[in-house]
């Protein structure tokens, strides 16, 4: 298994890992808006490759204050292999490197296994509340 930096080529791969692996899909996830992300920090949105096909995902990103964790997901058939722990030991990595100090991931509060993952990795699960507003009419 490869980690590499995502390519606007593979979104359709990673659509389908996010899919399988439950992710909600919201706006901020179309190609367009991902095309605009990757300008940004293109370094940060890895995947990993198991030959050709892609098993797993993550985006991050520096807010030049804290990196922050977003969409991780593996397939099912390839969860519990190790390859989300590849994914954000490469990302913490790259965040390092940037001179990130503190990194957060954002997890739905019904997704067990994520908190599970992240709990066993080193990170403090807060219980906290996100709050959003959509800068776009009538979009939530």
């Amino acid at each position: 298994m490869k980690v590499r930096t995502f390519r606007l080529s593979d979104y359709p791969g990673v659509v389908t890992v996010w899919s399988e692996a439950g992710l909600e899909f919201r706006p901020g996830d179309s190609e367009e808006q991902i095309r605009v992300k990757i300008q940004r920090d293109s370094e940060l949105f890895l995947v990993a490759e198991d030959g050709r096909r892609i098993v797993g995902s993550v985006m991050g990103a520096w807010d030049g204050r804290r990196g922050w964790i977003y969409h991780l997901g593996v397939l099912p058939i390839c969860q519990r292999k190790g390859v989300a722990t590849r994914l954000v030991r490469e990302l913490e990595s790259r965040m390092k490197k940037k001179g990130v100090l503190k990194v957060n991931a954002l997890i739905f509060g019904w997704n067990d296994a994520s908190i599970e993952f992240f709990s066993k990795s080193g990170y403090l699960v807060a219980n906290m509340k996100e709050a959003q507003k959509s800068l776009v009419a009538g979009k939530r």
